[in-house]
């Protein structure tokens, strides 16, 4: 592997995110978390501050990165520091905010301490500069505006901490559409579950919500995927993780707070379940984390009874994040003390199908049964397809001096030949990017 670049951030680094569309896939927002004890004269505070970085790659002609592999990739700070309450969670949405004829601006949601959500607007300083990098090219660099859209106080109980927040898929090319109609998911330390939507006057409000979603302090929520049974059935599916090591489903349609989970999971995890993060590639493969050091994999094509789809891989420390290859079945892992880790999955759920196949079968068994799916799944000929796999620890990054609680897939769609991966740690305040290869 290569490190190409580290630098220190202003506080202790917590979670970082790669901006998923292709007009600003150089984009990657940082997250800090400082707890200050407080005194006889001073009270108690979690605060935290808001990086945006371009990550670049170097010039073809560029004689320094030719003689060092180090400088094929660097950071460039992009924007004001913003500082905020301590954040637990950075998302980027899964649409731009587009107008008219342009791309659109990238938003970002924030889950802290304060038990608020916050969603910003990122856009261009100047109007005029290219939003594409492309057009731009690799070696140039642009200054980014970080403006609050809507914020809304959703941590209940004890410290309130909002930890961890997910929005609902994008599907089709909606545009600005999508705004009008998302949500957000969040769950918090008192171990509550949330739903948020935008009002017309563009705030943020709680629309549904149980309070005890969890018996111990939630740390994870994800939307299905949209093409799966799950996350297709009109009124959308969350999956929750916490302390009381439950991995938990949730069908949105009935509301989280008038009907019971659709699933609890309380024996498989050796302990509290840090991240839930399903898979783009295959509908009803999801990946959760734990504080047991392992990585799991869950095939959720039955919705009362999720199985483990093969066995979990040790990773060496709790995985604290778990983000998707944006093209192959491959994990970045943040496993806290044991580094990062990148975790290669051998199997598929559609076989020799593609995922297209597999959302059209789904569309049929729908059609055919959709009592019946809503019971617990329905078999189909599609499911004979499914190929386990194993999962393996296929590399693992050192270089980080402390706990690691964030990776990520560095330009996600697409313009480079190699991947690159942005990680970084708590202590040091470290924020790395290297090529696993």
């Amino acid at each position: 592997m290569t490190r190409h670049h580290e630098l220190e951030v202003g506080l202790n680094a917590c979670g970082v995110e790669v901006c998923p569309h292709a007009s600003h896939r150089q984009l990657c927002a940082v997250a800090s978390y400082l707890h200050r004890p407080g005194d006889e004269d001073e009270p108690q505070s979690r605060v935290g501050e808001l990086y945006l970085y371009q990550l670049r790659p170097a010039d073809d002609d560029d004689a320094a990165a030719e003689s060092s592999p180090r400088d094929r990739w660097t950071f460039a700070p992009c924007a004001t520091t913003r500082h905020t309450r301590a954040i637990f969670e950075l998302k980027w949405a899964p649409a731009t905010l587009a107008r008219g004829d342009t791309a659109g601006n990238p938003a970002l949601a924030q889950a802290d301490a304060g038990g608020f959500v916050s969603v910003y607007e990122v856009s261009p300083s100047n109007p005029d500069d290219a939003a594409d990098d492309d057009a731009a090219g690799p070696g140039s660099s642009s200054s980014f505006d970080v403006n609050e859209m809507a914020s809304v106080r959703c941590g209940g109980g004890g410290l309130g901490m909002a930890t961890c927040v997910d929005w609902s898929p994008a599907t089709g090319d909606f545009g600005g559409e999508y705004f009008g109609s998302c949500r957000l998911a969040v769950v918090a330390a008192d171990g509550g579950a949330r739903i948020l939507a935008w009002r017309e006057s563009g705030d943020l409000e709680v629309v549904d919500e149980r309070e005890c979603a969890h018996d111990l302090e939630a740390w994870a929520v994800a939307f299905a995927h949209p093409r799966s049974s799950l996350g297709s059935n009109g009124g959308g599916f969350i999956f929750t993780g916490a302390d009381d090591a439950a991995f938990k489903g949730w069908d949105l349609r009935a509301g989280l707070d008038r009907s019971p989970p659709a699933f609890v999971n309380s024996r498989t995890h050796g302990a509290g379940v840090t991240c839930v993060a399903p898979s783009p590639h295959d509908p009803h493969v999801v990946a959760t984390g734990s504080y047991d050091d392992k990585v799991r994999l869950w095939d959720c094509r039955r919705i009362h009874r999720p199985l483990e789809a093969c066995d979990g891989v040790d990773c060496g420390g709790g995985p604290w994040r778990l983000r998707w290859h944006p093209e192959r079945r491959a994990i970045a892992c943040a496993a806290m003390g044991g580094g990062v880790a990148i975790v290669d999955w051998s199997g598929r759920e559609g076989g020799a199908r593609e995922i297209d196949e597999i959302g059209e079968a789904n569309d049929e068994i729908d059609e055919a049964n959709e009592a019946e799916a809503e019971a617990g799944g329905v078999e189909s000929d599609v499911w004979d397809k499914w190929e386990p796999g194993s999962l393996s620890a296929a590399l693992r990054y050192g270089g980080h001096g402390s706990i690691a609680y964030g990776a990520d897939w560095g330009w996600k769609r697409g313009g480079v030949t190699e991947d690159v991966v942005v990680s970084c740690s708590f202590y040091d305040k470290g924020l790395h990017v290297w090529s696993p290869r």
